[in-house]
């Protein structure tokens, strides 16, 4: 199984899109927590970040050729601990929505 992280074209720090290639709900899913935790790790400014928690709710597969957005969202960042959340969609249509809680360190 490989994760075409190279396939996201960022057009912010938050958001990203890619052409779908046959994608399984996995490959999906990394490639929105790769887009949340590239705006997470935006609003760090000193240390690093940990995953501590990934949730996966998974609507619909993505269709071949056709794409994919995803979109990242702070929820809460505190001293030690970021809160972020993260939909995927593809023609407006809900593909996958992801929460992760880092840790700073």
């Amino acid at each position: 199984l490989t994760i075409p992280l190279s396939a996201l074209d960022f057009t912010t720090d938050s958001t990203a899109s890619a052409t779908a290639n046959d994608w399984t709900v996995i490959q999906v899913g990394v490639l929105l927590q790769a887009v949340v935790e590239r705006h997470a790790k935006s609003l760090v400014e000193e240390g690093e970040l940990h995953s501590v928690s990934v949730t996966f709710d998974v609507s619909a597969d993505a269709a071949t050729g056709s794409e994919v957005t995803f979109e990242s969202r702070i929820d809460r960042k505190t001293r030690t601990l970021v809160f972020a959340s993260g939909i995927a969609k593809q023609n407006d249509r809900h593909l996958l929505k992801a929460t992760v809680v880092f840790r700073i360190s």
